[in-house]
């Protein structure tokens, strides 16, 4: 093929070897200068005439900002002087990778492990700084995919097939004309073709809000999940169309549940979320997405309040809104979204911890004096009297004395009267207690309802005391560190454990880590398309290590044909597979184990070392709790007295 070109002002270009190749043509380097490459169009797809006069405005518009953020195109290219254009000059990308590298946690453990969710964050809102910058131009991307945002260890982005964006050529619109259906917003899902469809930045938000949902989420997609209607989780495509957001507040009435073993939308602010949930559903999609700049006001804003893990160095920042590491929480689930973010802490040199030291002072550390908690019935208060019109309960059971003294005597007088007696007494007893019967009722239902107030604010003082000043609160904190020592003392056997287990585990391993290697992203697998890939994504399936039949057939719209041909890719995985006993048990391997011991040994030495400085914290604070609650706990219980006593007087 050629290799001399002309630029639009008559310069020559020489291009060298072809570093890639695409569906429209393939890409060269500049022999001149390395910083460039040429993107020369194959002879199926030169640019019509409108499409040259796209790259012509493309290259004279080529400004500071646009560059920073984008391969664009510099310099038009022909192959005679003043010919058609054929291709164009454009910035090297070097160093960089598509984001999904950077979002798939499997991708991500074997090419990027350093990358802790704080960098996530950063590569989300240089993704939308990007996007902003492109529409601050009047231009829109149109076809926005996973494949044309490149992403580098530095954090920056840069987007990539330029010459397919909706560029506005001073009021004159060149179409994008492709795009890809799992990131197509719902209002253009079923489109058949998108050669005369104009595109809107708020079109570009949907799918920009759906890159910054797969970084902060682990990959997965906000339209998968568990579906809990007969039409959910067929087909992606259409599950977008029916604005079935399954983080949602109310994602259950859209049909979904979030996948299981995935990161909870409450990760983030409350501000995220509402953003998520209009980028998502119906207001969004008449226009009211949020826009590229308000991400990146609202990722700069969680940015700024990060907080540290105290526990697990490994996880590194989560948003300063949670009370508790979310990646801890996870792994307490058995699941892990991030490896070794910093260097391992050596197995080697001395720390001087000494555990008996630690602990003697920690035993030294005298529990809070118990509060008494008062004997309700011991307290002495006088009943409230009743209202006026209202019979004393003392006169009933006067007159109910009196009918009985006057029953005995007359017994004793007319004996042979009995029967006519016996009724009298009934009628008189019943008419002494019906006294005022409605309004002794109703006052008795009234000191009910306070002595049961009153029951509830005691419950609650003396809850409160048990949980917050009690000795009992704090031999739990103890308890909590004696769990702590023994698990530090336990450490030397747990590492002769794993390391034996290395060997016992050797082959499984081995084949394990072979099959983390082998992509379903980068394989074509009959009826299992991108859609169909975001969705096993969506379900933690995104190598054939994850591949199982009944992982596999448990997300919907994998029937037993999709189930078997994906397995089947596994199981042809697996054929290739060859174990290297030289290879079972290597140092590094057991150099991993160490390091994570010494790692948690660490860990444990410094909070069993603050120990008792923390319990002198906790039983002060409970000390200054209970003097708090002390008073509210008297007057609880006074007031509980009361209550029973007056309601003991009607």
């Amino acid at each position: 093929m050629t290799k001399t070109f002309f630029t639009r002002t008559g310069n020559t270009v020489e291009i060298g070897r072809e570093l890639g190749k695409g569906g429209e043509g393939s890409v060269y380097e500049v022999s001149a200068n390395h910083h460039w490459v040429a993107k020369i169009y194959n002879t199926h797809h030169l640019p019509d005439p409108p499409k040259q006069a796209k790259l012509r405005f493309m290259v004279t518009t080529a400004d500071k900002e646009l560059l920073s953020y984008a391969a664009w195109p510099q310099e038009t290219l022909h192959k005679a002087p003043n010919g058609p254009v054929v291709g164009f000059l454009m910035p090297k990308i070097s160093g960089r990778v598509p984001i999904h590298m950077l979002y798939s946690p499997a991708h991500r453990r074997q090419d990027y492990p350093q990358a802790a969710w704080d960098f996530l964050l950063f590569a989300a809102r240089n993704t939308a700084a990007a996007f902003a910058a492109i529409h601050q131009h009047g231009h829109v991307l149109g076809d926005v995919n996973q494949g044309n945002v490149l992403v580098g260890t530095d954090s920056k982005v840069v987007l990539i097939d330029t010459d397919s964006f909706q560029i506005n050529a001073n009021g004159t619109t060149h179409l994008c004309k492709v795009g890809v259906a799992h990131f197509t917003p719902p209002e253009l899902q079923g489109v058949a073709s998108f050669d005369r469809v104009p595109r809107t930045s708020n079109h570009d938000n949907f799918g920009l809000a759906l890159l910054i949902f797969h970084l902060l989420f682990g990959g997965r997609h906000p339209y998968s999940g568990v579906p809990l209607q007969a039409d959910a989780g067929e087909a992606l495509e259409k599950d977008i169309q029916d604005f079935r957001y399954a983080y949602a507040p109310d994602g259950q009435r859209r049909g979904f549940n979030p996948p299981p073993k995935s990161i909870p939308i409450s990760i983030v602010p409350d501000l995220i979320q509402a953003m998520f949930t209009l980028a998502f559903t119906e207001n969004g999609a008449k226009g009211s997405r949020p826009t590229a700049q308000q991400w990146v006001t609202a990722l700069d804003g969680l940015r700024g309040q990060l907080k540290g893990c105290a526990t697990i160095p490994m996880h590194v920042y989560y948003s300063g809104h949670l009370g508790r590491c979310p990646w801890c929480e996870l792994e307490d689930h058995g699941i892990i979204y991030f490896m070794d973010v910093r260097v391992g802490i050596t197995p080697t040199g001395t720390t001087g911890f000494v555990l008996a030291r630690v602990w003697t002072e920690i035993e030294a550390v005298p529990p809070p004096p118990a509060i008494p908690i008062p004997n309700i019935a011991s307290i002495a208060v006088k009943p409230t009297p009743l209202p006026l019109g209202i019979t004393q309960k003392s006169t009933i059971t006067f007159w109910r004395v009196v009918i009985v003294g006057i029953v005995l005597w007359l017994f004793t007088v007319i004996p042979k009267a009995w029967f006519f007696m016996l009724v009298g007494a009934a009628w008189a007893w019943s008419a002494v207690g019906n006294m005022g019967f409605a309004e002794r009722n109703a006052e008795r239902n009234k000191r009910l309802a306070t002595r049961d107030k009153a029951q509830q604010a005691y419950d609650q003082v003396v809850g409160r005391i048990r949980q917050e000043a009690s000795p009992e609160a704090f031999a739990k904190k103890k308890q909590d560190l004696a769990r702590l020592r023994d698990e530090y003392q336990q450490l030397p056997e747990r590492e002769k454990a794993e390391i034996a287990n290395l060997y016992a585990t050797a082959e499984a391993r081995q084949k394990h880590q072979f099959l983390e290697r082998h992509f379903l992203d980068a394989v074509a697998i009959s009826g299992v398309g991108p859609a169909k890939k975001a969705a096993l994504r969506s379900f933690g399936i995104e190598t054939a290590a994850d591949v199982t039949w009944s992982k596999v057939i448990s997300v919907k719209g994998f029937g037993e044909v999709l189930t078997r041909a994906v397995v089947d890719w596994r199981k042809a995985c697996e054929r290739r597979f060859v174990f290297n006993p030289k290879m079972a048990v290597t140092e590094a391997d057991k150099n991993a184990v160490r390091t994570k011991i010494a790692t948690r040994k660490r860990m444990l030495e410094i909070t069993l070392k603050a120990g008792a400085a923390e319990l002198q914290r906790s039983r002060q604070d409970m000390i200054s709790k209970a003097n708090e609650l002390s008073p509210a706990l008297q007057a609880a219980s006074k007031k509980l007295a009361q209550s029973r006593a007056d309601l003991n007087a009607i």
